[in-house]
């Protein structure tokens, strides 16, 4: 489980796109945007079965451990047990966000999933070793943002429509490249690594 920020005016490299004005107004008044444009908080999980549905926070909802707990894991992680994996052992990874290691947090987890990466047990900062950022939200931004959206309810129909899209070999193949990243990672020494 892992979540990431889209912005409606969001596309690729744009870095390079320039708009010359004698004064901000002029760019407005061009309908240019906005230097701050509209985004939506997108959590979002993966496992050998497949994805989770895309949780929503929007803009102004602080997603502290309260929100995370009820939303994301009492919403969407709780639910995992009883529907995807029914009577199988998986374990439930997420990365070292506050909310993530709130002492609520891990104490939730102990009493609802049955096994977890403890936020002692996990590194902090560690894009590396989590599937949903070395490779599927990659995915899932490409398919989204290959054109701005002018407004929020056009983004998430089109990261819904996205996500749904996502071949299942795919989801699978990021899983695999797990365990060698793990080995690269120990044998960094926590460093950064290729």
């Amino acid at each position: 489980m892992d979540k990431k920020i889209f912005a409606i005016k969001e596309q690729y490299n744009n870095q390079y796109n320039k708009i010359y004005a004698q004064t901000s107004l002029e760019v407005f008044s061009e309908g240019a945007g906005s230097h701050h444009p509209s985004y939506i908080m997108v959590w979002w999980g993966m496992s050998h079965q497949g994805v989770t549905p895309l949780n929503f926070c929007e803009k102004g909802v602080k997603t502290g451990a309260g929100v995370y707990q009820e939303d994301v894991l009492q919403g969407v992680v709780k639910p995992l047990y009883t529907t995807v994996f029914i009577g199988q052992k998986w374990v439930f990874q997420q990365d070292s966000a506050a909310a993530n290691k709130a002492k609520t947090t891990q104490e939730w987890l102990r009493r609802n999933v049955p096994s977890f990466i403890s936020a002692e047990d996990w590194l902090s900062g560690s894009p590396d070793l989590n599937p949903l950022d070395y490779k599927l939200w990659a995915v899932l931004e490409d398919k989204t943002c290959r054109k701005c959206h002018n407004n929020l309810d056009s983004l998430k129909r089109s990261l819904m429509k996205a996500a749904a899209e996502i071949p299942l070999e795919t989801v699978r193949a990021s899983i695999a490249e797990w365990p060698e990243r793990l080995k690269a990672c120990v044998g960094a020494e926590s460093g950064h690594f290729e």
